[in-house]
């Protein structure tokens, strides 16, 4: 270590001695409070923009509020 990090962990001691934390524990949550979701590899390689994704996205739900209509 150099003795910049030596320093450091000077500063903070004790304080985060043996607390192991959880990777990825939190990271469903900030999913959804960030609306942000995964994409999969097939359909980032058919749709690699925002744009060209959410125009997709936007032609599906047009097409199934035209399907929804004349079945009623």
């Amino acid at each position: 270590m150099n003795s910049e990090s030596d320093n450091m962990q000077d500063d903070y001691g004790d304080s985060f001695a043996g607390k192991n934390g959880i990777r990825g524990k939190y990271f469903e949550a900030a999913m959804r409070a960030k609306r942000l979701v995964q994409i999969d590899e097939d359909v980032l390689k058919a749709f690699p923009t925002t744009g060209e994704l959410n125009a997709a996205l936007r032609g599906l739900l047009e097409a199934s509020r035209h399907v929804h209509l004349q079945s009623h």
